[in-house]
């Protein structure tokens, strides 16, 4: 049978036509799926780009908030530093910066309020929630208000203090300077901070907005994905690519974690210890000279306490840039933790060489730095040691200097210190001080002696302090020498609970005798507020010796009130003020940080420094600050009593100026429990004039 030509050719075309349509069929598909995502991630594009463009505003305004914040605190210091200046060049600098401090306060102000003209900055077009618009204009907020209230202060403040620091300070300068320390910029600061956190509210609900939209995105694009995946097996591919890299570069980050500091990107303590071996290695077969140069910072934990942790991060961050530009590239940078740094020069040359980096280091990082609107004045101790063919270990370089350092700080600060055998000799010296030390503390071989504290309307006595003094194999040690090697040591706990054993059982048997002594003050420490059982073993203790808790008081430093927030401090004090234990405020006057604790609620008395004491007829500043401290504490509802009074002048000054108790060699030295008890029956009558009460 013959077989037309339709028959022969109508299957294969059939073929063809289904594979052409089944081509075409996934050519549409595609270009559908590449159409869908297309729109999808146009529309998500603007989507995002609408709601990321919002957030990066209210970015802008927290941080312009958080200036805010700051400029405020920093209008408070430098008013500070113009009221209390002793020179006349340190008050017109701090007129003159203050000035500058306000006049950024107003514009960050305007700028908040109404927006930036300028089309390139975030704040262009800038248009306020109905809620910050009311803190700006309504009560409790009104912002504005207190902007002007501000103002205005700080401009009367500038008018009525004397350009000369000679010249008596007038009341109203005293009066707005108060008003401004105690009310108007802590009110500006905490509007200010409601105000950010506002924005942080808003933000982070921008932030979920986005978080939707993303999460939307991300459902519609795996459908079509997977819609993809059923016709065309190129995005499989792609996406399998994709994971393998991501994989490979998660490896790479991993290795390099573990040798790098996360905030420096220099390399870290683990990897030090690794390259120290190598690199002694290689500096001995070669011959080389090697140098270790130990770098602290100095006074880091103020800015941290003053500034924050973000300053003191971008202190740390330039520290290790400045480092990097300083040395070779065949040199090793390293973060050791917190604000210690080391730097391994190889193949050093000679200790000239060594010294010349070393100074060159020193002198760029006290170059100044700005952080929110604030100039920064960081500085660095160093310690240098050299190995150079000798039998050294890594351990006795690493020491050597650190020894150096140690050196380079007590020196003052700010400069290098090359190591010589000479340290290592003052290093054992002070390991024989703190094993003499713990023997002490183990046989509690520490006396105590009793400062009498009186007042100055008519030398009745208000108070004894308890001392440590240390006897060791004839000689008396010197709590200045012994009592900085404990606190390293962590000795001061133990050595804390010795004195207040031996003080309280002395208070508590002339407390039966009948003999008045006020209050038994017993100094404290940071180390010992932060153990779990201070308080319960102090109560027990004075519940043991049967000495009321309304007789005894606790002296604190600064410094311990500013670490309070961090530590559970400011628990323990509440408990024993709780108790009617009394909480004093030592060396008062030489430090600014604490001020927001200073208040009837925190403390019951201050403890004027004796650096402001000593010489007050001779020194005009400091009876200045002298009466200004006791106005405030007269202000504050707090008692105060002064620090080494040693003549009649003094004390005569003192009481002229109105401090209503002292303390110090010109009333009493400290004495033996029996010596001070007989003191306190002669003179527990408080008929004497308190001019007439002087212990030879």
């Amino acid at each position: 049978m013959e077989t037309s030509q339709d028959d022969r050719v109508g299957p294969s075309s059939e073929h063809r036509k289904l594979a052409h349509g089944l081509m075409h069929k996934t050519k549409a598909s595609y270009v559908a799926a590449l159409i869908l995502i297309g729109s999808l991630a146009t529309a998500s594009f603007f989507l995002l780009s609408s709601v990321i463009s919002a957030n990066i505003q209210k970015t802008a305004l927290i941080e312009l908030g958080s200036r805010q914040q700051l400029l405020s605190q920093r209008i408070l210091l430098t008013a500070t530093e113009a009221y209390t200046a002793e020179a006349q060049w340190l008050r017109t600098q701090a007129r003159q910066n203050l000035t500058a401090t306000l006049a950024a306060f107003l514009a960050n102000e305007k700028l908040l309020r109404d927006g930036s003209p300028d089309p390139q900055s975030p704040l262009y077009r800038l248009a306020l929630s109905e809620e910050a618009t009311k803190l700006f204009d309504e009560a409790p907020g009104q912002i504005d208000a207190s902007t002007r209230i501000l103002a205005h202060t700080v401009n009367s403040f500038l008018d009525m203090l004397p350009t000369s620091v000679s010249a008596p300070m007038p009341d109203d300068a005293v009066t707005h300077f108060s008003a401004l320390r105690l009310y108007v910029a802590e009110k500006v600061r905490r509007e200010y901070e409601t105000l950010t956190r506002l924005f942080s509210s808003e933000a982070a609900e921008k932030g979920a907005a986005v978080e939707k939209i993303h999460l939307t995105v991300f459902v519609l694009t795996l459908l079509l994905l997977l819609a993809e995946a059923i016709l065309i097996f190129r995005p499989l591919v792609r996406r399998v690519v994709s994971c393998t890299s991501e994989l490979l570069k998660a490896r790479d980050q991993m290795n390099f974690a573990a040798n790098h500091d996360a905030l420096t990107g220099l390399y870290n303590r683990a990897f030090l210890n690794d390259y120290m071996e190598t690199a002694l290695a290689t500096a001995k077969r070669k011959g080389e000279m090697m140098a270790v140069i130990h770098l602290d910072l100095d006074h880091f934990k103020t800015i941290n306490d003053t500034m924050g942790h973000a300053a003191g991060d971008a202190v740390l961050i330039e520290t290790a840039m400045r480092l990097v530009t300083t040395v070779r590239d065949s040199d090793v940078c390293v973060r050791l933790g917190g604000d210690e740094f080391t730097v391994i020069l190889n193949d050093v040359g000679s200790e000239a060489d060594a010294v010349d980096v070393a100074e060159r280091i020193v002198a760029g990082l006290k170059q100044p730095l700005e952080f929110a609107g604030t100039s920064l004045k960081p500085s660095a101790s160093a310690g240098i040691a050299l190995y150079q063919g000798g039998n050294g270990t890594v351990g006795d370089l690493i020491v050597n200097a650190d020894l150096a350092l140690y050196l380079a700080k007590a020196e003052g600060r700010g400069g290098y210190q090359l190591f010589a055998t000479t340290l290592r000799d003052k290093f054992e010296e002070k390991a024989n001080l703190e094993r003499d030390l713990r023997e002490a503390i183990a046989s509690q071989a520490f006396a105590v002696h009793y400062q009498p504290q009186v007042s100055l309307q008519g030398g009745k006595v208000i108070g004894v302090e308890a001392l440590v003094r240390w006897e060791m194999a004839g000689r008396n040690v010197s709590p200045g020498e012994f009592l900085p090697v404990a606190e390293k040591a962590g000795l001061m706990p133990a050595l804390g609970r010795i004195v207040f054993a031996k003080a309280i059982a002395t208070g508590a048997e002339w407390h039966r005798a009948g003999i008045d002594f006020g209050r038994l003050s017993l100094n404290v420490s940071a180390q010992e507020l932060r153990e779990a059982d201070f308080a319960g073993h102090l109560l027990d203790l004075l519940k043991q010796e049967g000495l009321p808790t309304r007789l005894v008081a606790l002296e604190i430093v600064e410094t311990v009130m500013l670490d309070d927030e961090n530590t559970g401090i400011g628990l323990t004090l509440k408990r024993l003020r709780k108790a009617g234990i009394r909480l004093e405020l030592d060396d008062f006057g030489t430090g600014y940080a604490s001020l927001a604790h200073i208040s009837a609620n925190e403390v019951d008395r201050l403890k004027i420094d004796r650096r402001f004491v000593r010489d007050i007829d001779k020194n005009p500043a400091n009876t200045k600050i002298v009466k200004a401290i006791i106005e405030l504490a007269r202000g504050l509802g707090i008692s105060i009593v002064a620090e080494g009074a040693e003549t009649d002048v003094e004390l005569s000054w003192l009481h002229d100026l109105g401090c209503p108790a002292v303390q110090g060699y010109g009333i009493a030295f400290p004495m033996p429990s029996t010596q001070a008890e007989a003191w306190l029956e002669t003179h527990s009558t408080g008929a004497q004039r308190t001019e007439a009460i002087h212990v030879a």
